[in-house]
Parts: structure tokens; sequence; C-alpha cells
């Protein structure tokens, strides 16, 4: 499937389409659509996350 000559004309840069066309509906007074992207991940508060890991480095010391 990956043999073959590479030809740059069969590929077109869609994200700098979008940016271009972006720029000139901004230009013109047009108000942006912005799309909130929303994360698979579950967030963790990072003090949570940093006191469980110190947990853990205290019982691994006990246990030595």
């Amino acid at each position: 499937m990956l043999k073959g000559e590479f030809e740059p004309k069969d590929f077109k840069d869609e994200y700098r389409e979008r940016v271009t066309d972006f720029v000139a509906k901004k230009a013109k007074g047009h108000k942006p659509k912005l799309h909130l992207v929303k994360s698979k991940r579950k967030t963790t508060a990072l003090d949570k996350v940093l006191s469980k890991s110190i947990e853990s480095l205290k019982k691994q010391k006990k246990a030595a």
C-alpha cells in the first residue's frame, strides 16, 4: 500500500484553507464560530494526583 511515487499535487492543505477562510471572514466583520472540543479523558485535579503519589511513596517507604 505504501509503494509508489509521492505526488504532492494529490494532497491539499485543509488546515491552511480553513485558517485562510477564517481570517477572510474575520476581516469582513463576520463573528467567528468557535466550537469547543470535548476531552474524552476525565480530568483530575493536580493536588489530588500529587497527594495520591505522595501517599504511595510513603507506603513504599514503610514497606521497605
